[in-house]
């Protein structure tokens, strides 16, 4: 997240979602919906399966 110069409030309002909705998803207390997976992976250049930690 940091090398691409996104903080967790920028990836929020890419995915269209609370600060604290990010802060759930990095500390892995939930995954992001599909839609919003899909929006993190663009904006980080990487697969969905990468986030989810299948790759």
């Amino acid at each position: 997240m940091e090398e691409r110069g996104l903080d967790p409030i920028s990836l929020a309002m890419i995915a269209n979602v609370s600060p604290t909705t990010v802060k759930r998803w990095l500390d892995g207390s939930f995954e992001p919906r599909h839609k919003n997976l899909a929006r993190l992976a663009d904006a980080l250049n990487v697969s969905d399966n990468y986030l989810l930690g299948r790759a």
